[in-house]
């Protein structure tokens, strides 16, 4: 293929929206603040608000494992830090603090304190006992009282997990619709412009996932482009990919369905972009495999624009011939996608047309028009789906890929809410004539909002879910 590279466009600043993370963490520390002034300004409420933020997680799983850690780290480190402390009081009196043997006790304590969480099998909780260990042993062994230092040490951290574990599980009340599958699209619907999802995005999905909802993505995209572009969401229901050609489950890796081209319509697809002088893609898939077959030409069958006419493209010879861009352009896709562990790509001397699940096309984007109104000028182009996708190319460019004419989403849908027992479905996108709900051009977290008022509405009858644990 012709190794050039596509080039990256600039990414387009985005100014996120505030989350309600932020909001809950000013909350924890105007309530860590009141606790302190109620206490009789007792204790540092530094170590109670530091304790409550990190409490701040996305999910309640992080929070419980934050809290956790937090706790263990603090009795383990005053622990050993009292120990410390009056151990040397009393063996060395005022002057111990200052001593050359007190800065080795120091190291030789802090190594102790983390194999010590080695040895109970909580390493997550080293670095917080060592903290506190050397809090304690380093800056209050002069104290006349220490123990009330580390006694406000621990009801500091105790008082922060505390409030941080309440404000992280106090929600609005609500109900949830745990019956409807939720599709939604993701170029344009999930992703920013520069085809990322946002931090609140990822975490919102997480969450309606971990709350019940049903939800999966439809696209155009292969399984590979959508495990690479929804990375870090855990979607448990099958997917609809390649434009309605599949469905696949991304936990186990299968396709449960595949909506394969008749041999027949292969064999006049392959002859009639030959005859047009495109190169093409086959992508195939066997036994859960997806194979992507292409063929490779000699330069003397690669012909510049200059050179292109109807009858140029079949050799006196019988050799097939290919436009020159049209090779470069998906020479150019090729480089983009050849790294991918869910791919395949295999170089052949000949069309391998079984197993077809559809094949891509790379050009101009106006060629690309006349050749699909070329297509369906022939009375067997009605056995085809050509799907138009300008992402993965140059400006100007234009990826067509051509499937079944069964190969569409919405029947695809219909065997997915069967196979999930889901009575009814809410699409998420941005053509009104297929979607439910339209959702602007790159939605990104104003869809995440607009998913959130259908499956979760603010209603007293959700005051069960007041409280998240």
């Amino acid at each position: 293929m012709a190794l050039s590279q596509t080039p990256e466009g600039r990414k387009k600043r985005n100014i996120p929206i505030p989350g309600q993370r932020i909001g809950r963490t000013v909350m924890a520390v105007w309530l860590c603040l009141g606790i302190y002034v109620l206490r009789g300004r007792h204790g540092a409420p530094f170590y109670s608000i530091l304790a409550a933020m990190q409490c701040m997680q996305p999910y309640a799983s992080g929070m419980w494992k934050m809290a956790k850690k937090r706790l263990i780290g603090t009795l383990i480190g005053a622990f050993f830090g009292s120990i410390v402390v009056y151990s040397s009081r009393i063996a060395f009196g005022d002057a111990f603090e200052s001593s050359a043997f007190h800065y080795l006790l120091l190291g030789l304590g802090v190594g102790f304190v983390i194999y010590f969480t080695v040895l109970l099998k909580i390493t997550d909780a080293s670095y917080f006992s060592a903290v506190v260990f050397l809090s304690v042993s380093m800056n209050h062994i002069g104290d006349e009282q220490p123990h009330i230092y580390i006694l406000n040490r621990v009801l500091d951290t105790l008082f922060g997990i505390g409030v941080g574990a309440v404000v992280n599980s106090l929600h609005l009340p609500r109900t949830r619709d745990r019956e409807t599958l939720f599709v939604s699209g993701i170029d344009h619907v999930l992703l920013r412009e520069d085809r990322e999802l946002t931090p609140f995005t990822k975490v919102e999905l997480n969450r309606f996932i971990q709350d019940g909802m049903h939800l999966t993505v439809m696209t155009k995209q292969t399984p590979a482009t959508v495990r690479d572009l929804l990375k870090g969401v855990n979607l448990k229901m099958p997917i609809i990919a390649m434009s309605g050609a599949v469905l696949y489950d991304l936990k186990t890796m299968e396709y449960l369905h595949v909506e394969y081209m008749r041999q027949e319509s292969a064999q006049r697809l392959a002859a009639f972009l030959h005859e047009k002088g495109r190169p093409f893609f086959v992508s195939t898939i066997e036994d859960n495999l997806l194979g992507i077959y292409y063929r490779q030409y000699p330069e003397r069958d690669i012909l510049d624009e200059g050179q292109m006419r109807e009858d140029a493209w079949i050799g006196e010879d019988g050799t097939q011939r290919v436009s020159r861009y049209s090779w470069e352009a998906l020479g150019r896709l090729y480089e983009r996608k050849k790294n991918s562990p869910y791919r395949n790509y295999v170089h052949v001397d000949h069309d391998v047309l079984d197993h077809a699940v559809y094949f891509t096309v790379v050009d101009r984007e106006e060629r690309i028009d006349e050749l699909c109104e070329t297509l369906f000028e022939y009375d067997w182009g009605n056995a085809f789906h050509p799907v138009k996708d300008t992402f993965d190319c140059i400006p100007g460019d234009c990826i067509l890929r051509i499937y079944s004419a069964g190969a569409t989403n919405l029947a695809r849908l219909r065997e997915l809410k069967k196979l999930v027992n889901a009575p009814k479905s809410l699409i998420f996108g941005g053509n009104p004539a297929s979607c439910d709900v339209v959702v602007p051009e790159n939605g990104s977290d104003r869809t995440v909002l607009m998913m959130k008022k259908h499956f979760e509405p603010m209603d007293i009858r959700g005051w069960k879910n007041i409280i998240r644990l």
